[in-house]
């Protein structure tokens, strides 16, 4: 295997993580429901969007209005930028590119709620996406809406606030609604 395919293994695994939510009930007991990961191969078309580090970057774009731009385009309610919501995809983000995986769970084992909470945002409902790519957030927002777990945290009814977070080619979102 050459050398820059060595490289690219991991992140060609990591390509789609799966989308998580999670649903506090009445009685403060979080029921986590996890969608199945995906990865991308290199047989798949999002092998080209994740996988690829050497493509043409995408052009810059406002994570935060595409978001809105995707929803309104559906049919959907705008959402409020929480800085709460984006203090914590921040950290979870960051924390994905220090160990180099992309997922729900955190180094140190928060889950999605663990990290709202710690930033005092109190959530009936909470959803996270989370992706890496060379390329920029116009591919994965693109990656997340053609998947269906993650399409589905994309366009969550019941939701009325989000955050995103980036850190260097790792990116989080998090939807969320207060209790």
């Amino acid at each position: 295997m050459r050398a820059e395919g060595k490289c690219l293994l991991p992140l060609i695994c990591l390509g789609l993580a799966g989308c998580a939510g999670i649903d506090v009930r009445n009685d403060g007991q979080a029921s986590a429901a996890p969608a199945a990961a995906s990865a991308a191969t290199a047989d798949t078309p999002l092998y080209y969007k994740y996988g690829m580090s050497d493509g043409t970057p995408d052009a810059p774009v406002d994570p935060d209005r595409a978001v809105n731009d995707y929803r309104a385009a559906h049919g959907l309610p705008r959402l409020s930028r929480s800085p709460r919501l984006v203090a914590a995809a921040k950290a979870h983000a960051s924390d994905m590119a220090r160990s180099g995986t992309v997922g729900h769970v955190g180094s140190d084992g928060s889950s999605i709620l663990d990290r709202v909470r710690a930033q005092g945002y109190d959530a009936a409902r909470v959803a996270e996406n989370a992706g890496w790519t060379a390329r920029g957030f116009a591919t994965v927002l693109e990656g997340w809406d053609e998947s269906p777990s993650h399409r589905k945290t994309l366009r969550l009814r019941e939701v009325t606030e989000y955050g995103i977070g980036r850190s260097g080619q790792y990116w989080v979102l998090l939807v969320a609604r207060r209790k």
